[in-house]
């Protein structure tokens, strides 16, 4: 030990003798420090709006906007105001899009947003329908700088969740207004939904009256029917009872004018029942429109019977009024049948892939285009064809009647002759009254549909869950509004939170700093121990040792420096700042020992041995990218690399301690001691001779120190 000693003593002793010596040694304590500093601070906040807002990102609007209601909307502008307030990036709004390109391609902007004409009409192409994604143009010019696109890149995510939660709060904005609305909007004193219902009783109402109106005219038709059996028995005694005859015919076509009343109503009434099988299919098709394999179909209301009650009997109706089974309504009959067959797959059959599911859609959205066309074509063949025809048919009946009235009451003529026409008109009167039965029972089974809807609006206004949804609504519609637009808030709890970058990159710096200053001080100090007269009798390593306690020194002066300087100038976050101290002091004495060690065994290209060693390091550590997305080389590499466990426990002292996580890294960096003491103990007086032939190599070329 004393030999030791002697070594490091003479090494100080001519160092402090000699200015420019001494003025070297202050030079490779500081330079070190300032690597880390001027790194950490390099780094301290990249990420933050400070620092992105001198980022320019350049921004054109080519959006012409639509007009809605009498309203010129252009969601573009109201894009671009947005950013206008928006201080993260410094946005340069450029006068075209030919300028916001340029300034792109020539570099001055890293990034642009262009947004297209189109852009108004395809975000509210849900309202008519024919829904189409807008599409933002965004830019990047990747080649002026590589972190520079990865920062730019938040901006697109930025501006797409910022549109969309603004078109998002302002549809539902809307809603919870309209809900207002409907909690709030007197209809005849009362609200939407009392009104709702008080309509659908309205209607109710009026078809019990059409009811009892066919009933009535049934029975007049029955009557008259009766009065015609009447007449017919009575004609044996024609003479007495002509005038009696005269006087039932009269009756008879008093009833005839009725029934072309009543027939008016009936074809009203078709044609009502026919426009609500109409409006019920297209809601049908906006209904399966909206269908996604996103939704729960099961809770989705979609009528699936458009063939019973009402379009069965409406249709088969008109088949009888017409005397036979007409091609356009059993063409309608059967794909209203089609219909339900494929409605009734898509709602029930969970089976489906989405191929299936898409082309099933497909087919029922073709059957309601279908049906509706059929609805519209049965229509045409009542107003056009039906209806003429029974106006016609009636209109003869009232004439024949008052013309047989005329007989019976002038001359008393052939009696046989009237008797047969009296027979054809009970014929018809009797078609007559068959279909009005079938119209009566039409507007039953309507009237039972809407006294059902009824019901069900009365079971849903009645539930408490309904009613606490109106009155949050009608109370606090914002709160509404702020959950829909973002449902899920994303509650971040930090664990060993980090205030800034330059912090959480500080470990990595400072380790990189003190490896570099190790190398620094093998390429200048010489690790050799000349042999003189001051130090006869020295063995080998205390050499080696006695020359190293130089490096060990001046590593330590350049780790407090820095150490100092992270804390205190820098001013880094660190938890336990001792400990801090205590883990790079250890980490100078790894990497000096070790440096040293490969420099004693082996010269020069131990040097280069030391720059490899740092270059594989400083890619491979997980000091800037975490090791798993590194190749898989260097996450075989990193377990055997001091930067690792270095760093470790600096990150230790910054953030937090997690258990024995510190300790466990300081121990491990003795092994990297160990191995240093046989590389420059056991290895470097069998390299002697091979290292004495290098140098002299190198000397003679006259080109190398």
């Amino acid at each position: 030990m004393k030999n030791i000693w002697r070594v490091y003593i003479s090494d100080l002793r001519r160092i402090t003798t000699n200015v420019v010596a001494l003025s070297i040694v202050m030079g490779l304590c500081i330079i070190p420090s300032l690597y880390a500093w001027f790194n950490i601070l390099s780094n301290w906040d990249p990420y933050g709006e400070s620092a992105t807002s001198l980022m320019k990102i350049s921004v054109y609007s080519e959006d012409e906007g639509i007009e809605m209601s009498g309203i010129n909307l252009t969601i573009g502008d109201m894009v671009i105001e947005s950013l206008e307030n928006n201080n993260t990036i410094d946005w340069t709004f450029a006068d075209n899009k030919d300028e916001a390109l340029e300034l792109i391609a020539s570099g001055e902007c890293y990034a642009g947003i262009i947004i297209p004409k189109d852009f108004t009409a395809n975000m509210l192409s849900i309202l008519n329908g024919n829904i189409v994604n807008p599409n933002i143009e965004y830019y990047e010019n990747s080649k002026k700088n590589a972190i520079a696109t990865k920062i730019t890149g938040k901006v697109k995510t930025t501006v797409q969740n910022e549109i969309n939660t603004k078109i998002i709060s302002t549809l539902t904005e809307v809603f919870a207004n309209a809900g207002d609305f409907i909690s709030g909007n007197n209809i005849d004193g009362s609200d939407l939904v009392a009104g709702l219902e008080s309509k659908l009783e309205q209607i109710s109402s009026t078809l019990d009256n059409y009811v009892y109106m066919l009933n009535t005219f049934s029975l007049l038709t029955e009557s008259a029917s009766d009065a015609i059996d009447t007449t017919q028995l009575l004609f044996p005694s024609i003479d007495s009872m002509a005038q009696s005859g005269s006087s039932s015919l009269g009756n008879l076509s008093d009833s005839a004018g009725i029934s072309s009343d009543v027939a008016d109503t009936s074809i009203s009434l078709l044609n009502t029942g026919l426009d609500m099988i109409s409006d019920r299919l297209t809601e049908l098709g906006k209904t399966v429109d909206s269908l996604s394999r996103t939704h729960d179909i099961g809770s989705v209301s979609i009528e699936t019977d458009l063939n019973g009650s009402l379009g069965t009997n409406v249709l088969d109706t008109i088949n009888r009024l017409i005397e036979a089974q007409s091609p356009i309504v059993s063409d309608a009959k059967l794909q209203f049948e089609n219909l339900n067959e494929d409605l009734a797959k898509l709602v029930s059959d969970t089976s489906l892939s989405d191929e299936e599911f898409a082309s099933l859609k497909k087919a029922v959205s073709s059957d309601i285009k279908k049906c509706t066309n059929d609805i519209a074509s049965v229509k045409d063949l009542i107003n056009n064809e039906l209806s003429p025809e029974l106006k016609s048919s009636l209109e003869n009946i009232q004439s024949s009647l008052a013309q047989a009235q005329t007989v019976l009451a002038n001359v008393p003529g052939n009696f046989n002759d009237i008797s047969k026409s009296l027979t054809e008109y009970q014929d018809i009167l009797k078609d007559g009254t068959s279909d009005i039965a079938g119209t009566i029972k039409c507007l039953k089974d309507l009237k039972e549909s809407i006294d059902k809807i009824k019901a069900d609006i009365q079971t849903i206004t009645s539930n408490s869950s309904y009613q606490d949804f109106i009155n949050a609504i009608k109370d606090n519609p914002q709160v509404i509004v702020n959950f829909i637009s973002s449902p899920v808030q994303m509650n971040t709890v930090a664990v060993y939170e980090i205030s800034n970058y330059g912090s959480a990159m500080a470990p990595f710096y400072t380790v990189l700093a003190l490896w570099v200053g190790a190398l620094i001080l093998v390429a200048l100090i010489h690790v050799k121990v000349k042999d003189n007269e001051e130090l006869e009798g020295v063995k080998p390593y205390q050499k080696f040792f006695g020359r190293y306690l130089n490096f060990f020194v001046i590593g330590q002066v350049q780790t407090i420096i820095t150490v100092m300087g992270d804390l205190f100038y820098v001013g880094i976050q660190c938890k336990h700042p001792i400990a801090f101290a205590l883990a790079a002091i250890m980490t100078s004495f790894v990497f000096t020992f070790l440096i040293y060690s490969l420099t004693v065994a082996f010269g020069n290209i131990g040097e280069a041995i030391a720059v490899v060693i740092m270059v594989i390091q400083v890619a491979g550590a997980g000091g800037t990218f975490p090791v798993e997305v590194l190749p898989s080389v260097y996450q075989y590499l990193y377990k055997f690399m001091p930067f690792s466990y270095c760093m470790n426990a600096l990150r230790e002292c910054v953030a937090g301690m997690y258990q024995h996580t510190y300790g466990k890294c300081l121990a491990t960096l003795l092994i990297y001691v160990a191995i240093s003491a046989v590389i420059g103990l056991l290895l470097a007086k069998p390299c002697a001779k091979l290292l004495d032939k290098l140098e002299h190599s190198k000397e003679k070329s006259g080109l190398f120190i």
